[in-house]
């Protein structure tokens, strides 16, 4: 079972944004954990996004401008492969990357796993299922 199913079957058993729930197992799932997540930093810094990340990393988790979310991760082929993933059209992807991936990067980088630069820590990532459970818990 993939990461986008166990999404679905949560978000099914679950009310909420399944919208969201269904970008952060499409996002966990390209990802693949916090190696992942450390490239995808490093590429919002390469964008000019690094304030961006900061601020996740300092607990400001609120949604992000969609606009700035594709301006942050352009060239990264990641709404589109999201949007593959979900079914869903890169638009929606984009929404809900604005709601999602700060809680993703403020959750590995508040916890130690990734650097607010986008290096590895060595300090072991959360278990892909442990990390969308805790993210799905501040979505639903």
């Amino acid at each position: 079972m993939s990461i986008f199913d166990s999404v679905s079957n949560m978000v099914n058993q679950a009310a909420g944004s399944g919208d969201h729930a269904a970008v952060a197992g499409g996002l966990l799932e390209h990802l693949g954990g916090a190696g992942g997540v450390a490239s995808l930093i490093q590429s919002m810094h390469q964008n000019g996004a690094g304030g961006l990340v900061q601020q996740w990393a300092n607990g400001q988790t609120q949604p992000a401008d969609p606009n700035a979310i594709q301006q942050a991760v352009g060239g990264s082929g990641l709404i589109d492969s999201i949007a593959q993933r979900t079914g869903m059209s890169p638009d929606a992807v984009k929404i809900g990357l604005a709601t999602v991936l700060p809680l993703v990067v403020s959750h590995l980088t508040s916890n130690g796993h990734v650097t607010t630069d986008g290096q590895l820590t060595g300090n072991p990532a959360p278990a892909t299922g442990s990390l969308l459970q805790s993210v799905l818990g501040k979505l639903l």
